[in-house]
């Protein structure tokens, strides 16, 4: 029985039914891609073509570094991947076009875009602030799409991109920064902004959705997140020097997976892609560290039915030759 895929013609799929249409106009999906360990490193590369030549934002984690099973390192290691302030920026020059200023040429990834946008149409830094304010209050403020504490300190970044002059020494928003990426967790040192919110594993997941309502926002057709999770199904720990999971941090891990599955609903221009390699099939409850172990997640991503000879290139697991 034949019951592999090339990575090729799955990719065509991906492209074409998610890339293209599904995930580009606001949908969600959860896939998982099993495959060889030489397979992954290829699917990972050829992932974030495709998804970059869309306008995707693409993020890589990894098990083997990330602590897969904590909700708040997974919008960590995504966070880490951002540039929040070259988002801000995004944000800001789109405002400005919506009320006609002339921002052609001007990119975003120059820290100075804002500054020169301003200079170009010459109308001052206030003006400019004051034909941005319903923006800020109205899509980022009052935007029941984003966590409170993430749209106040969204709000404050864009507030900082739009205030800051050029040639400026420091970045007042650095704490939030710090904040969003795990560096310094620390809620006092954000009491200047209003943000009393911990990101913590109860948290992250209304953080990470915000994130991706946000990437949007900021232009991007989506977010792709690319999750290799195979060091999850290591049953000894081969003391290398990376992560190794014990059996009640896989299935932690697995609950978070089910979580996300269970949640698409309320995610917006995502495609969570989770690769993993052979042991992941392992149906046995006892010994194995795959999906045998906790019954919520194999239910929710086999096939219940399916053909001995054609493969599924849309159900939510496929196998990689």
């Amino acid at each position: 029985m034949n019951n592999r895929i090339p990575l090729e013609d799955w990719l065509a799929v991906i492209d074409r039914e998610y890339l293209s249409t599904f995930i580009g106009n606001g949908g969600a999906a959860v896939k998982f891609a099993v495959a060889d360990d030489d397979r992954r490193a290829g699917l990972r590369e050829a992932l974030k073509s495709h998804g970059e030549s869309h306008g995707y934002l693409f993020v890589g984690l990894d098990a083997a570094t990330s602590r897969a099973y904590m909700p708040q390192d997974l919008f960590f290691g995504v966070a880490r991947q951002v540039d929040w302030r070259l988002l801000a920026r995004r944000v800001i020059l789109g405002y400005l076009a919506e009320e006609g200023f002339a921002i052609e040429g001007i990119e975003a990834q120059d820290p100075d875009a804002v500054e020169t946008a301003i200079a170009r149409n010459a109308s001052g830094r206030d003006y400019a602030g004051g034909v941005l304010r319903p923006y800020l209050e109205n899509r980022i403020f009052r935007n029941a799409d984003l966590a409170k504490a993430f749209r106040i300190a969204m709000l404050h970044l864009c507030r900082f991109e739009l205030q800051q002059a050029a040639g400026t020494d420091g970045y007042a928003g650095q704490a939030l920064l710090d904040w969003l990426t795990g560096e310094d967790s620390r809620i006092g040192q954000l009491r200047d902004f209003q943000i009393r919110t911990r990101i913590d594993r109860t948290t992250a997941r209304y953080f990470l959705e915000s994130a991706c309502h946000w990437m949007r926002q900021a232009g991007h057709a989506g977010t792709i997140v690319y999750l290799d999770n195979d060091r999850v199904t290591v049953g000894r720990n081969p003391r290398d020097g990376l992560r190794y999971y014990t059996r009640a941090m896989t299935l932690d891990h697995y609950e978070v997976l089910r979580e996300f599955i269970d949640g698409t609903d309320r995610l917006a221009g995502v495609l969570l892609v989770v690769a993993t390699g052979y042991e992941f099939l392992n149906d046995d409850p006892v010994r194995g560290r795959g999906w045998g172990i906790y019954s919520a997640l194999r239910t929710r991503i086999m096939d219940d039915v399916r053909d001995r000879n054609v493969v599924n290139p849309v159900s939510s697991l496929v196998r990689i030759s």
